[in-house]
């Protein structure tokens, strides 16, 4: 149910542990339900009209009243109320009486959990079935009321004649209700108008319902022929289709618009027609202006839009006017915008009250807000004098200029006071001033433009107020607007091609090269968070100018900082030499040649201010952006490139992966190829030797070609379990963990048939691998060893050489540290000899291919396997010759564990 408010139920039954059961098991099942008791019929009663009771649980069987008799007692004082019988008392004959006393529903009794719970669903059903036909019931009646009450008339036909009318109906035709129902619609409109009107309906039924409102004739029952504003549409009344029409009787408003036809035609102005007591009785359309339909204001009291201030100012001249038909006065005041704000008006009245074709006063009024707010701003800007200002007369002479005008002109107002501007500054005025101020002058409208004023190298804005007695000009500086907007235009534009980048370098590259040449903050770099660690990833060439091979401590410290609360950080050196923000005590950092020196040469500078801002590009890393005092709105665009810089990285990122995953696709379809001819080949050749040999045991019954099927069938399954661990785990490796290497070389040669081989284990590091993986790496090696070498051959797994290589890394507090992970480089590694015959240089880049093999037996896959879990693990794996002349498998890129 949607609706989960309370809902109170009284339980009726003359048993008290029973009540008590069951109001545990409702309220236990339903949080909605809160029950209240009784154990007799007339204490139910009393309870039921001191409560409002959503629904009555009764017994059947009850002493003094059973539980139908309490139902028509009900029923008397609650027609609607949910009443359920809960009776262990059940038979048809008593359903059928409680049925047809209207109970709302019949249970038996059954006081457990699962009777419990079908009861509280039956009384939620029947609560909220009789909460939805109320609140039908209340609609349908706030409904007729407004229909009823309604301002406009409203009726609705079906075949062509009226089913239902309001009062309004009755109102404005002369008609009763009684009169009207029945009645055929089309013998209330005016035969003028029949045609154009069933016109109208064929089109809606089509299913043009643009036509569904229309203005039309009326006749009443006195046959006055009245305008009316119809507005139609389909409906259904009593289950069938039928039409549901209102219509506005505007006949007073169409004869008013006649009498004014003429006055309309020759104003431009708002037109009003007002009574001798102050009621607008028309408005003309360009009342829009105001915010107004026509409509809006007739019948309304005129005062009561006029401002409280101008309000005792326009009634005595309204009354003046009355009095004495020859005044005709012109006054200004505010008007109330249908926004609520206040206009200007400026209106000029005349009394018409004695002319029948008219019968009131005609105001004419014109907005003048825009004058009135134009003399406002000038005389703010006079007075603060902020701005360039300057006034010419209807000759273009000047008549006034304030100080920021003597500047921008390079004159003194009194060398120019009664000059032409024309001729004055001829170059100047055409090259900026021209066109706008030609444009002002033709409109005569307040005309707004900017422009490039070359003597001094800045972009300004004018703004030019014609007048009859000539132009005022306001000039403000906006040249440091301009250039932010170019800026930030530019900056939209490298954006696009940030975007398009198609590698992270590209990417950090690209957005150092636009801090650059955009935002004018060339010492800028970008550090990439990678592996828990910062590494920086490209920098402009001033940052290296700056901090030669590598960043101040400091600087790293602000870095971390900056990524880790995810928020831009701001660095000062103040000319003092102080660092006020970002410097503090705490572990070293890796330090380049020449650090100490260059950080102790940036305190002791005094010239300049310099500034820093750390910008993180989310879990991507910082951007770092340097210069000479940034401000807000440097800080502000290194945000911005900062975010569409992260946006970029992480497009390149999906990029990259998208491009990894194709390549792998493809990979695994060459895979599936190859796997294709393994089948269609190496498995053939077996299974046709096998079925070969059959045949002849078949024919000659000698077992030794039952012992070549043998052999064969070995050799299919040795090439199906390869081909499953190539198809399944060649390319994938678990999580790695520490392996120590005698102990997995020992493993790997315990589970391999080495028969009277040998092994000598030198591998006493210990590796981060798959233990796995490795193990079958070493078993495959094994095997190889042993199928080519002989079973008498000695197989060597030793180590090669560790070197150590330091990498930058941050510890849990976040502080920057020092973190040293050892690690083996391309020549080191670990490796598998063994003293057999070897293999021929010209066959080594041969034996990694899937299914070559010289071994009669073997299933070429064996090495195969071994390369894929080693580039798996990140390895490289080559093959070269023995110390003794036999094989060597060496594996570099190995990591050793921490």
């Amino acid at each position: 149910m949607s609706d989960t408010s309370p809902i109170v139920v009284l339980h009726v039954d003359d048993d008290h542990s029973l009540l008590d059961l069951t109001k545990t098991f409702l309220e236990g099942e339903s949080e909605q339900l809160r029950i209240h008791t009784a154990t007799s019929s007339e204490a139910a009663l009393s309870v039921l009209r001191e409560t409002a009771i959503d629904c009555i649980v009764s017994d059947y069987e009850m002493p003094e009243m059973d539980g139908l008799e309490l139902l028509d007692v009900v029923r008397e004082e609650y027609p609607e109320l949910p009443f359920v019988l809960f009776t262990s008392a059940g038979s048809e004959e008593i359903a059928s009486r409680a049925i047809s006393a209207g109970v709302t529903d019949y249970i038996e009794k059954e006081i457990t959990s699962d009777g419990c719970a079908v009861l509280a669903n039956r009384i939620e059903n029947a609560v909220h079935t009789y909460r939805t036909e109320n609140a039908l019931r209340e609609s349908e009646e706030r409904y007729r009321t407004v229909v009823e009450g309604s301002h406009d008339a409203i009726y609705i036909y079906q075949d062509n004649r009226f089913a239902f009318v309001n009062e309004r109906v009755c109102e404005i035709t002369g008609y009763d209700a009684e009169e009207l129902r029945g009645m055929n619609v089309w013998t209330l409109l005016h035969p003028a108008d029949h045609e154009r009107i069933k016109e109208i309906a064929a089109s809606r039924k089509r299913g043009n319902h643009s036509v569904s409102t229309y203005e039309a004739k009326f006749k009443t029952k006195d046959d006055d022929v009245r305008y009316g504003d119809f507005s139609v549409r389909r409906t259904s009344y009593d289950g069938k289709p039928a039409t549901i029409g209102t219509v506005r009787d505007v006949t007073d408003r169409k004869r008013s618009e006649r009498r004014l036809q003429a006055l309309i035609e020759h104003s431009q102005d708002i037109v009003t027609l007002i009574d001798e007591t102050g009621i607008i009785r028309y408005e003309s359309p360009s009342v829009s202006r105001l915010g107004y339909d026509m409509d809006d204001l007739l019948g309304e009291l005129a005062f009561d839009y006029i401002h409280p201030d101008d309000r005792q100012h326009v009634m005595e001249t309204f009354y003046r006017a009355l009095e004495d038909p020859t005044v005709t006065p012109t006054i200004t005041y505010r008007f109330q915008h249908a926004d609520g704000s206040w206009n200007y008006l400026e209106t000029t009245g005349e009394n018409h009250l004695t002319d029948p074709a008219v019968e009131g006063l005609v105001l004419n009024s014109r907005d003048v807000t825009e004058l009135r707010r134009m003399k406002e701003e000038r005389n703010e800007i006079l007075a603060r004098m902020t701005d360039a200002f300057l006034a010419l007369d209807d000759e273009w002479r000047f008549t006034y200029l304030n100080r920021r005008a003597e500047q921008i002109l390079r004159r003194t107002a009194p060398e120019i006071i009664g000059e032409n501007i024309w001729e004055l500054f001829p170059e100047t005025v055409d090259s900026f001033f021209y066109e706008g101020f030609r444009e002002a002058m033709r409109t005569q409208e307040p005309t707004t433009f900017e422009g490039y004023y070359e003597p001094l190298d800045g972009w300004f804005e004018a703004n030019v107020y014609p007048s009859d007695n000539g132009v005022s000009i306001y000039l403000r500086d906006v040249t440091e607007r301009k250039n932010r907007e170019e800026t930030l235009e530019s900056l939209h534009d490298s954006t696009r091609e940030l975007m398009q980048a198609e590698t992270s370098a590209d990417v950090s590259e690209l957005a150092v090269t636009i801090a650059t040449d955009v935002l004018e903050l060339p010492v800028t770099g970008i550090w990439q968070h990678e592996n828990d660690e910062f590494r920086l990833a490209a920098r402009t060439e001033m940052h290296r100018e700056e901090y030669g091979t590598g960043v101040s401590i400091s600087d790293r410290r602000a870095t971390l900082e900056a990524f880790e609360a995810d928020e831009t950080i701001i660095r000062r050196e103040q000319e003092d030499g102080e660092v006020r923000e970002g410097e503090e005590d705490g572990e070293e950092w890796e330090e380049r040649d020449g650090e100490e020196e260059r950080e102790e040469e940036w305190e002791n500078e005094t010239e300049s201010k310099k500034s820093e801002a750390f910008v993180p590009l989310g879990s991507r890393g910082v951007m770092a952006f340097g210069g000479d005092e940034l401000d807000d709105f440097d800080v502000y665009y290194a945000q911005l490139l900062a975010a569409n810089t992260a946006a970029a990285l992480d497009r390149a990122e999906r990029e990259d992966e998208r491009k990894a995953n194709q390549r792998e696709l493809e990979r695994q379809n060459e895979r599936l190829e190859e796997f294709a001819n393994l089948v269609s080949h190496d498995l053939r050749n077996p299974l046709n030797v096998a079925q070969g040999y059959l045949d002849l045991y078949r024919a000659t019954e000698e077992s030794e070609h039952l012992a070549r099927v043998d052999n064969a069938h070995e050799r299919m399954a040795g090439i199906v379990k390869d081909v499953l661990t190539l198809a399944r785990q060649g390319q994938t490796v678990s999580e790695t963990k520490p392996v120590y290497g005698s102990e997995i070389t020992t493993n790997a040669w315990a589970s391999v048939e080495t028969g009277s081989a040998t092994l000598d284990v030198s591998w006493e590091t210990t590796i981060d691998a798959d233990a796995s993986r490795l193990q079958q790496v070493l078993e495959n090696l094994f095997r190889n060893a042993i199928e080519h070498a002989g079973s008498d051959v000695a197989v060597t797994v030793g180590e090669l050489n560790a070197v150590g290589e330091g990498k930058v890394g941050r510890n849990t507090s976040g502080a920057g540290t020092a973190r040293s992970v050892s690690s083996i480089d391309s020549g080191a590694g670990f490796y598998v000899e063994d003293d057999g015959p070897g293999i021929p240089e010209s066959s080594r880049e041969s034996v990694f291919e899937t299914g070559y093999s010289t071994a009669e037996t073997g299933t070429g896959f064996g090495l195969t396997i071994v390369k894929q879990i080693a580039e798996a693990h990140g390895w490289n794996v080559s093959l070269r010759k023995g110390e003794t002349g036999g094989t060597r498998f060496e594996f570099t890129g190995v990591e050793l564990a921490e």
